[in-house]
């Protein structure tokens, strides 16, 4: 069964990793904002499958699932999976290569990818 607190905690966090996300650019920490940003996506898509009853928490799950029940049916517009998918690379990359070089332009990249994609999933749940 869908519990909407649930729901609002879920968008709460996203709401919160993206204001980490610029602080942590701001403070020069290029690859952790790059972390927070897709853990903001990763939380509003956990949202979304948790509003239609779709309970997964492994990061692949939650990709594929979120393509496959929005993306795939048109819910949403398919950039916002690949944003997802995109941005679980990146996070990737930042938490396990030793030598990335990740620069500020990539971190805010991946900042204004988690706004709109939480903005869009606000949008569907009829927050935005």
């Amino acid at each position: 069964m869908t519990c909407p607190r649930e729901v609002a905690g879920y968008m709460e966090r996203a709401r919160r990793a993206i204001d980490v996300a610029e602080t942590l650019v701001r403070e020069g920490y290029p690859g952790d904002a790059v972390c927070r940003a897709y853990f903001a996506m990763f939380y509003a898509a956990q949202a979304l499958l948790r509003a239609e009853d779709i309970h997964v928490t492994r990061h692949a799950a939650v990709v594929a699932r979120f393509g496959e029940h929005f993306a795939k049916t048109g819910r949403v517009d398919p950039r916002f999976h690949r944003m997802l998918i995109d941005g679980r690379k990146a996070r990737e990359v930042a938490d396990y290569a030793l030598d990335a070089a990740i620069s500020e332009a990539d971190a805010g990249e991946q900042i204004e990818h988690a706004r709109a994609f939480v903005a869009a999933i606000e949008t569907v749940l009829g927050e935005g």
